[in-house]
């Protein structure tokens, strides 16, 4: 009984030796990152959605078909259903991605530039729209404290999963504040990891222990896994679901049609009256951080072959009906300008007229209904270029 009882504890011994032994592996190496935190970042993060860049080309690149890829804000995330634009275009061999994050602007979106170039894909739409064309250094002190949350954050998550390659002249562009924040060479990384590391540890390890007790199919992560029924769920790149969700994400329920009469009344007569005056409804012509950032992205897309369909995605008709067309002027210049390069064309869905409420998850983004009337619009369009 006494040899039984301690061939069990040694047994038990060898295996926690074991699984030490390989997590010390783990975070004395690289393998740290893609085992641990980049799961982890997918898994239990409340806004996974900034994760999923990098991997999301890496899969372009490597699909190997015709490939239409939209880069934007939450704007163009909350438009685009590329499974419908699929179906509507009716080609074979041809997906069309979603890669649009939320609160982004053209001076974040451009350190994927060289990531897009080496996917190279057929077609990219590009999200140039009010909330793109704004000047960042001449913010009020508490948007900006805001910003550089946001900024350190996505920067933070980049350092990870980019690599030497993703290196280009957005780097040239960048201010000092965030050349600092983006962190290049392993002491760097290893400190914009440990951010998540903690926590990340912390989750490997349960499953780790629950998977030696016998519960590996019945592993409980705790209520901070998001659910595959959540639209904030982001499936890791090795799961079944990650291709179709690339290309169709989860969206929320929309904001309007949750309103109380009250509430609505106060978002048609407050709301929408006071948002028409705000900066990103006063676009700029030239001379900002997004401005330079949209022009290296288009230079460089162009430049390489890489057809660009610059977006602008619709407002709602009672915000559109206060907006003086005036205010737009700088829109529509840098819309001009940006087209003048080879392969450039626009889609400006602001001024159309069939638009409806119905469409519209809150001012300025789209619903289920908004999503179909966006995909019967530019599937034309872009299998136009697909078949040139």
């Amino acid at each position: 009984m006494n040899n039984e009882k301690f061939k069990k504890v040694s047994e038990k011994e060898v295996t926690v030796s074991a699984i030490l032994s390989i997590i010390t592996f783990l975070i004395t190496t690289s393998l740290f990152s893609s085992h641990i935190i980049q799961p982890y970042l997918y898994e239990t993060y409340p806004n996974a959605r900034y994760s999923v860049t990098m991997d999301a080309w890496d899969t372009v690149r490597e699909d190997g078909v015709q490939s239409v890829i939209g880069i934007g804000s939450s704007m163009l995330q909350y438009a685009l259903t590329g499974t419908c634009i699929e179906e509507e275009m009716g080609l074979d061999n041809t997906y069309v991605y979603n890669l649009a994050i939320p609160g982004s602007n053209p001076y974040m979106e451009m350190m994927q530039t060289e990531a897009a170039v080496r996917a190279n894909p057929d077609v990219i739409l590009l999200e140039v729209g009010g909330n793109s064309l704004w000047d960042l250094e001449t913010l009020s002190e508490p948007v900006t404290e805001e910003l550089m949350e946001y900024f350190e954050l996505r920067l933070a998550i980049l350092s990870i999963m980019m690599d030497g390659e993703d290196e280009g002249a957005w780097r040239e562009i960048l201010r000092a504040s965030e050349l600092e924040l983006l962190e290049n060479g392993f002491e760097e990384e290893f400190n914009a990891e440990s951010v998540y590391a903690d926590d990340a540890m912390e989750q490997y390890l349960r499953k780790v222990t629950e998977g030696v007790a016998g519960n590996i199919d019945e592993l409980n992560l705790g209520p901070e896994i998001l659910q595959e029924t959540s639209y904030q769920y982001v499936p890791n790149p090795d799961q079944d679901s990650w291709h179709e969700y690339l290309r169709t994400p989860g969206w929320g329920y929309s904001q309007l049609e949750r309103m109380t009469p009250e509430e609505r009344s106060e978002w048609e007569n407050e709301t929408i009256v006071k948002h028409v005056k705000y900066g990103v409804n006063n676009p700029l012509p030239n001379g900002t951080l997004n401005h330079a950032a949209l022009h290296y992205m288009v230079s460089r897309f162009s430049e390489s072959g890489i057809k660009v369909i610059l977006v602008s995605l619709p407002m709602h008709p009672m915000e559109l009906e206060l907006l003086n067309p005036e205010q737009y002027a700088g829109h529509n210049e840098t819309l001009d300008v940006l087209s003048t390069y080879d392969g450039v064309q626009v889609m400006n869905l602001v001024w159309e007229n069939y638009w409806v409420d119905d469409d519209f998850y809150n001012h300025n983004h789209l619903d289920r209904h908004g999503r179909q009337t966006f995909c019967h619009a530019v599937a034309p369009q872009i299998k136009t270029i697909l078949e040139e």
